[in-house]
């Protein structure tokens, strides 16, 4: 369940053939400055189809800092454009870039933000990333993908975000070098930007596994799974901030948080309207205690993600050799109460990974 927006987008884009520009629905723009090119004008046409605009840092690292110093300018863009993404920009942009790409597109619907720090390194360049987000208005979707910003920038900036907002997706890769890592993440301000937004459908707060890889000398492609939020004072703001304001939330993955069953319990006690669900859920004996928990009420969800955070007598047993998955049988037992259950995906935080589907015989699990 763990971001594969990103994926998807750059997916169909390079499954389209190539088409005229008064034809295209996405343009996607290498930047080695922040200046940007000027558009055609078949692209401002009222019949025009472009609606999705990807700007993608090109600038060469040793040649950064530089030009964040450099003038810029941003023409005119179409009005057609509803969706932006701006990925690789690794320190941030040119102070009053991001505010005059906002006035050019004020209607803008969805955001995608991957690989960045938004906030960039000076006073400047952070009053810039909230004047831009301030004047999105109509933003209904975000998404927020390994950006990472210094501490209370986030308070701000759901301060500004969009009260109307309907989709929101935080989500980073899990560092093994950084043992600062969870730190950086500001739990207690990604809370916030739940707060006074009961108009969200979907949520997604998670840490993902780096990819794996070959390369000895890759940590980060060595090293396999992820830690999260332990429980503790910002779990339980984040399990308050659902109780008042996810009453309409139809997907919910708050995985980068360890909740206790009983908590899960009240956020789905809470949204009752939740029907795709990801959780990291402390077991101190097994999978046993989350079928005997969480099937006590009936739900209605149907697809279901639950990373194991695993207490001392889990550990031990996993260490012993002893096969610590869930089972068929507790499956069955769970979809007595969870009627509408479909597909069920476990993992011990995010290793030993397990995907089951309940199909027309029943519980089957997928190799």
């Amino acid at each position: 369940m763990s971001s594969q927006y990103l994926v998807n987008q750059t997916s169909t884009l390079e499954s389209q053939d190539p088409v005229p520009p008064s034809q295209a629905r996405a343009a996607q723009i290498p930047l080695q400055s922040f200046t940007l090119p000027t558009f055609p004008p078949e692209a401002f046409r009222s019949a025009t189809d472009l609606n999705q605009l990807i700007l993608t840092s090109d600038i060469k690292l040793d040649e950064y800092t530089e030009i964040l110093t450099k003038p810029f300018q941003v023409p005119d863009l179409p009005a057609s454009i509803k969706s932006l993404t701006l990925e690789l920009f690794s320190l941030g942009y040119a102070p009053g870039f991001l505010t005059e790409l906002g006035k050019k597109l004020p209607g803008l619907k969805a955001l995608t933000l991957y690989s960045q720090l938004l906030a960039g390194t000076t006073p400047d360049s952070r009053q810039d990333a909230l004047a831009f987000i301030r004047f999105q208005a109509a933003l209904q979707e975000i998404h927020l993908l390994d950006v990472f910003v210094p501490p209370g920038f986030m308070t701000e900036f759901s301060e500004k975000l969009s009260k109307g907002l309907k989709f929101l997706e935080l989500n980073f890769t899990f560092r093994h070098s950084d043992p600062e890592f969870l730190k950086s993440l500001n739990a207690a301000e990604v809370v916030k930007l739940l707060e006074g937004r009961g108009g969200l459908v979907g949520v997604t707060l998670s840490v993902s596994a780096p990819d794996v890889t070959e390369d000895e000398d890759d940590r980060e492609g060595t090293e396999v799974g992820v830690m999260v939020i332990k429980s503790g004072k910002e779990t339980t703001a984040l399990v308050d901030a659902l109780e008042g304001n996810g009453g309409g939330l139809v997907m919910c993955d708050v995985s980068m948080f360890e909740l206790s069953i009983e908590e899960v319990g009240k956020v789905l006690n809470a949204c009752t309207k939740i029907k795709i669900l990801g959780v990291s859920v402390w077991l101190e004996k097994g999978w046993e205690e989350l079928v005997e928990g969480l099937g006590k009420n009936e739900r209605g969800v149907e697809v279901l993600e639950v990373v194991g955070v695993p207490g001392v007598e889990l550990v031990e047993r996993m260490k012993g050799g002893e096969e610590v998955g869930i089972s068929r049988d507790g499956l069955e037992k769970l979809s007595r109460s969870w009627k509408g259950l479909k597909s069920v995906r476990v993992s011990i935080l995010r290793t030993k990974v397990e995907q089951w589907v309940n199909g027309d015989k029943g519980w089957e699990k997928k190799v």
